[in-house]
């Protein structure tokens, strides 16, 4: 059966939690609430990826016109601005049991052009040191290393312009 990429539902909160919880050390991973908090403010930034009728990765975002990746606050979807003209991924994560197997890149190819088709101008986000090729792959730059220092780890800020 093929990989299904659609918009998340509420329904969907549980499993996403539970891979987001799996997958990041707990210092890293977004709280339930967090999780549910950007389920019901902006749905249309969070992409879920089945199989099997089952969740098993997904990419959630904020919108926003000022971008300060070191900044905590947009994690819990404060200064989000549903017609900011960038977004900032949170979270991409896939399930252990199909890591390695395409749905994170499938995940972000659809992403990508989802933002370019509802005219966004530029995706940012932040990502550890081994991650940089993998995005690099979708067009993503590197910018800097972060000043964020959430869960104690070393972050570099990325970003791919859209339009």
């Amino acid at each position: 059966m093929s990989l299904v990429l659609r918009s998340v539902r509420v329904e969907d909160l549980d499993e996403c939690h539970r891979i987001e919880a799996s997958r990041y050390p707990e210092d890293e991973a977004a709280s339930y609430g967090s999780i549910e908090t950007r389920i019901h403010t902006f749905p249309e930034g969070f992409l879920v990826a089945e199989k099997r009728g089952r969740v098993v990765g997904f990419i959630n975002s904020g919108a926003t016109s000022k971008v300060d990746l070191a900044d905590e606050a947009i994690k819990g979807m404060i200064g989000h601005d549903p017609l900011g003209e960038n977004l900032v991924i949170m979270s991409v994560v896939v399930d252990e049991s199909v890591a390695g197997s395409g749905v994170a890149g499938a995940l972000m190819r659809s992403y990508v052009a989802q933002a370019k088709d509802g005219g966004r101008r530029a995706i940012f986000l932040l990502c550890k040191t081994h991650l940089i090729s993998f995005y690099e792959k979708f067009g993503f730059e590197w910018i800097c290393q972060s000043a964020s220092s959430h869960g104690g780890a070393e972050w570099h800020e990325m970003v791919v312009y859209i339009v």
